[in-house]
């Protein structure tokens, strides 16, 4: 009968609509110290789901969910025979174990099938169908068309395999914990598509999880189950509230069948469909931060395009002690300075590295998007910091200096004026008791040709500036050397101005960007 309805709901309404009339499951703090099998402590209050036996021979029973913190909680009783738990890996299907599934959103957003260039981003909204229309603006031959197509349908193909990278779903007994719908979906492309996790490693399924069982006296058994925040899937927001949980309970199979019967949470159970799982509600809600200032997780891609943006949970795992989290991503289509043709991999992971420099008592700033925070009280700016050689200083007058830099980098694209050759940047920011912000200095060029290499020096108390640069001979006589010339900047107020130029100077030893001497002795 209860089977009959479910057929008769999803007939009528649709898995979705069936979910949504369901309330979710609010899930409280709990803390306690006790950890294993028994779950007397949760027999006091009504449990928040219960299992549905999908099959005949399925077990009967009832789960508890908590958030302690620094884990979700998945208690549960669970009645019938005493269990056949496995007694190596191999066995895991085949006899008594339980199967969770969770995602932190119900479907993962990515853009059209394409792929972009130093001047714009190509898109094919229909997949291998999209490529006619492309190629009419093109007017290129037969067999590029068929290149289009190809490339396009190894996409759609790679793209199932990305999006399983957001959910997981874990195999559990006490003795075995083996995550096995990311983990297979990260494999495959690694082996086909992105052998050196450039663009896809942060999605890389961690942590490690626990289960505890134990048996009860007359028949079944009692479980807790442990899933770490840092193990989680992917979240879309830093303020955890609702997840989508799914618990199934397996029994041994019987002799000749590969698995065996199994109950679920969830009376629309979908493999690998979230929005027919469980829907959870934390309260209060688990709150990550992403940085200590309010930088949220949006992140520009080459173009400078803003997109929403994705957090893989750390908790205290790469800083211990640190209350932050550090990396966020966005999904978007690769793009590459000269990729005029259909190639590179829709869509990627690109990942934005968040750092910051404590000014004073609940005072920061953070980049690489330029944020000043106070308290509670947090100012954007539109500037790109970076990391290398971030600082911040407060002079008598009030004024804050922030550097970043000096650095060498790259062009992202490899394209342009001399893409593939290296770039230098040093830039100083002042901000004053109202927050408005001054370029202060903004150093910097391309080392090619006559722009041979640089570097600085920055006094103690950052009043002066000294830009080195080199010439190299004109002369071809191998015995000529190069000379460097050295510009001097003072900060006057909120600006440094130039105060000083001396020839035939000797730079800074060691040097600050070496890499830039490197280069140009290979020049």
């Amino acid at each position: 009968m209860l089977n009959t309805r479910i057929v008769l709901c999803l007939l009528a309404f649709g898995v979705s609509s069936v979910m949504a009339q369901q309330p979710p499951v609010i899930v409280p703090e709990f803390h306690s110290s006790e950890t294993g099998g028994n779950i007397d402590v949760f027999k006091n209050v009504p449990p928040d789901l219960k299992l549905i036996p999908k099959e005949a021979g399925s077990r009967r029973g009832q789960l508890w969910i908590r958030n302690i913190g620094s884990a979700l909680l998945i208690a549960g009783q669970v009645d019938g025979q005493t269990p056949d738990f496995p007694q190596n890996k191999s066995q895991l299907l085949a006899k008594d174990h339980i199967e969770v599934w969770l995602a932190t959103a119900p479907d993962v957003f990515m853009p059209p099938i394409g792929w972009g260039n130093q001047f714009e981003e190509q898109l094919l909204p229909k997949g291998p169908d999209s490529c006619l229309d492309w190629m009419k603006e093109r007017n290129p031959d037969t067999a590029d068309l068929q290149k289009c197509r190809s490339w396009a349908a190894q996409q759609q193909q790679y793209r199932t395999a990305f999006k399983k990278l957001f959910m997981r779903q874990w195999l559990l007994t006490s003795d075995y914990a083996v995550e096995s719908y990311a983990t297979p979906a990260y494999e495959l492309i690694a082996a086909k598509y992105d052998a050196k996790g450039l663009f896809t490693a942060p999605l890389k399924p961690k942590g490690k999880i626990q289960m505890w069982s134990a048996s009860a006296s007359a028949h079944g058994y009692s479980f807790q189950i442990q899933i770490p925040y840092s193990a989680f899937p992917p979240a879309n927001t830093p303020d955890l509230q609702n997840l989508w949980l799914m618990v199934d309970v397996f029994n041994a199979a019987p002799e000749g069948k590969k698995m065996g019967p199994y109950s679920s949470s969830s009376p629309v159970r979908a493999f690998g469909k979230p929005e027919t799982f469980n829907q959870l509600q934390l309260q209060p809600r688990r709150s990550f931060r992403i940085a200590p200032c309010n930088v949220g997780l949006d992140g520009t891609d080459k173009y400078g395009n803003r997109h929403p943006g994705w957090f893989v949970p750390q908790h205290d795992q790469v800083k211990p002690g640190s209350e932050y989290e550090s990396d966020s991503f966005i999904i978007v289509n690769e793009a590459e300075g000269y990729a005029y043709e259909p190639e590179g991999l829709s869509p990627v992971v690109r990942v934005t590295h968040h750092f910051w420099h404590a000014v004073g008592k609940d005072e920061w700033v953070c980049g690489p998007e330029l944020v000043y925070q106070k308290g509670q009280s947090a100012r954007r700016y539109d500037r790109q910091v970076a990391e290398k050689g971030f600082d911040a200083k407060r002079l008598q007058d009030g004024i804050l200096l922030i550097k970043s830099g000096p650095l060498v980098y790259y062009s992202e694209f490899g394209s342009g004026q001399c893409g593939a050759c290296p770039r230098y940047g040093f830039d100083m920011f002042a901000l004053d008791k109202s927050l408005n912000l001054t370029d202060a200095l903004s150093l910097g060029g391309v080392v090619q040709g006559d722009n041979d290499a640089a570097d600085f020096t920055l006094s103690q108390d950052w009043s002066q500036v000294v830009h080195y640069q080199e010439q190299r001979p004109e002369s071809e006589n191998e015995d000529a050397k190069s000379t460097w010339s050295a510009g001097t900047y003072c900060l006057k107020s909120t600006k440094y101005e130039k105060c000083g130029e001396k020839q035939n100077v000797q730079p800074p030893d060691p040097p600050l960007l070496k890499e830039l001497r490197d280069y140009s002795a290979q020049m």
